[in-house]
């Protein structure tokens, strides 16, 4: 039988059920409610993919190498409300209390950490279930080992969607989204070039760097958009692109769900 990894983007889960729970005006109540339906859905979770390992991923607090090479990265986003920043470790407590192991790393975001154990894994013919609403993990999905689950809209994703949805084989979506930029993290795009114009451009060339070495073959309009921008572009695709290389410092036999 095929090993299989649960990987949940902690921040991601926890937020978006303590904003649902925004009706709560009271918030030691607020905050124990969230504590009491991220472990039932991580139980569902559980039971429902059956892993035979399974970690909650945090964001480490404070700058990442992204806010180092760009200042804006995420900038205006709305902070986490003070209570629930607070509650954070109480929450991975909790996790590792009901059998699964919780982490963060100095200086990374969830999403690299996650890259990185769903590569990995898939390369030892792991199966990898990315819980999370982040679009960006469908670079990813082009690798069949590894798919991706939104728990509150009970929806899969694969590299058939993935293709479907963006129109682009998903190696390319990095490139993709450099031209269209990130606005949910504050990563600028080309201006004007929005997601029909940039399929256009890309199916002509498929890089950024093969774009700008041929802008002869878009149309007049295209080329003003993109001219002066290469830079920007290579920028915004490595903050785009997802690390798959960290030293994460755990082996899997400490990821075994249910713990020993």
């Amino acid at each position: 039988m095929q090993k299989k990894i649960l990987l949940v983007d902690g921040l991601n889960l926890i937020r978006r059920i303590y904003a649902a729970l925004e009706s709560e005006l009271d918030t030691i109540r607020r905050i124990e409610r969230t504590q009491s339906t991220s472990i039932d859905t991580l139980t569902r979770l559980t039971k429902q993919f059956l892993p035979s390992h399974a970690i909650v991923v945090f964001d480490a607090s404070g700058k990442t190498w992204r806010h180092t090479i760009f200042p804006e990265y995420k900038l205006g986003r709305v902070p986490m409300d003070d209570a629930l920043l607070d509650a954070l470790p109480e929450f991975a407590k909790l996790f590792r209390f009901n059998g699964i192991v919780s982490m963060r790393l100095t200086g990374w975001e969830a999403d690299d950490i996650i890259a990185t154990l769903a590569v990995k894994a898939a390369q030892n013919n792991i199966k990898s279930y990315i819980v999370s609403t982040d679009k960006g993990f469908s670079q990813l999905l082009g690798n069949s080992n590894i798919l991706q689950y939104d728990c509150f809209a009970k929806v899969g994703y694969d590299k058939v969607w993935a293709e479907e949805k963006f129109g682009l084989p998903c190696d390319e979506l990095t490139d993709y989204w450099a031209l269209v930029g990130d606005t949910t993290n504050r990563i600028p795009g080309v201006m004007g070039v929005g997601p029909k114009t940039a399929l256009i451009i890309m199916q002509k060339n498929n890089t950024i760097e093969k774009i700008y070495n041929d802008l002869t073959g878009l149309s007049e309009k295209q080329q003003k958009m993109l001219h002066g921008h290469y830079e920007q572009c290579l920028l915004s695709r490595q903050l785009v692109t997802l690390k798959t290389d960290i030293d994460v410092g755990v082996r899997l036999s400490q990821l075994t769900y249910p713990r020993n």
